[in-house]
């Protein structure tokens, strides 16, 4: 798929939450105009994707100034970490942390909402990253070396206020109560998920399986629809690896996003 279908589904993709969670500020931006989408030839993950997005959404703003981007830390030769984002809002000192996830909500799980959100794979959760925002990513900014660095570039680490850019893509059980989701943005939920079991309720409808850097996008019908059989087969190689697999399903009424997991 083309870059601009990719930019459209990230750029209508909802921040995880409105404000302020766990003391972590979300930082907004509105871009003053239409961008100019010029993404690198070489291969991008979806994490950089989404901050070649950003970068170019505040290229468009006239009162934003990057300082510098990718900053990475490093000390004896020992890379301690990377600073996503400086910047100048209306010339106030900016760090920004740049996050683009992909959650479901397993009920299962012991403790309060934020803990139940955990990534397809299960290797990934929203506790887990916050943690690390707070622990690791965001404290990065005033460690001495980090502070040696941003001096080079001419300010001093204690004037910047410190962001999250925290955009997320939910997925609920079916049959799932949105009211149990309370902290955060219920318009971040973009579909469902599945067992393989529950798979054959599904029969007789048309599949997409995009790609990883496609899972940005929202579904639409040009696309080369698969049987069920056919990503059925699919799904099944991908559990036996341990990955769950997101599908665009096009039932008589519409055209829905599900994981089907492997662990459920």
């Amino acid at each position: 798929m083309n870059a601009l279908l990719r930019y459209i589904g990230y750029k209508n993709t909802e921040q995880l939450w409105h404000d302020e969670l766990f003391d972590i500020k979300q930082y907004r931006l509105n871009p003053q105009k239409e961008i100019i989408l010029q993404v690198p030839a070489k291969f991008l993950r979806l994490g950089q994707l989404v901050e070649h997005f950003l970068f170019s959404e505040m290229n468009t703003n006239s009162d934003i100034e990057i300082i510098e981007q990718n900053i990475q830390v490093i000390e004896n030769k020992i890379t301690i970490g990377e600073l996503d984002c400086l910047i100048l809002d209306n010339h106030k000192p900016v760090h920004i942390e740049i996050v683009y996830k992909f959650y479901l909500y397993d009920e299962s799980l012991p403790g309060n909402e934020i803990d139940k959100w955990i990534g397809p794979n299960r290797n990934d959760s929203l506790k887990h990253k916050i943690t690390k925002l707070k622990n690791k990513q965001l404290p990065l900014l005033h460690h001495a070396k980090t502070a040696t660095i941003v001096n080079s570039f001419g300010y001093k680490t204690e004037l910047f206020d410190q962001r999250v850019h925290f955009k997320a893509q939910l997925f609920t059980p079916l049959k799932f109560n949105t009211n149990k989701v309370d902290l955060l943005n219920q318009k971040c939920i973009q579909g469902f998920y599945i067992s393989l079991k529950e798979f054959h309720l599904y029969t007789g409808f048309s599949f997409y399986i995009p790609n990883k850097l496609d899972w940005l996008v929202e579904p639409h019908d040009e696309v080369n629809w698969i049987s069920f059989e056919d990503c059925q087969m699919y799904v099944k190689i991908q559990h036996l690896k341990k990955r769950s697999v997101l599908v665009w399903i096009k039932t008589k009424v519409s055209i829905e996003k599900c994981f089907i997991v492997f662990w459920n």
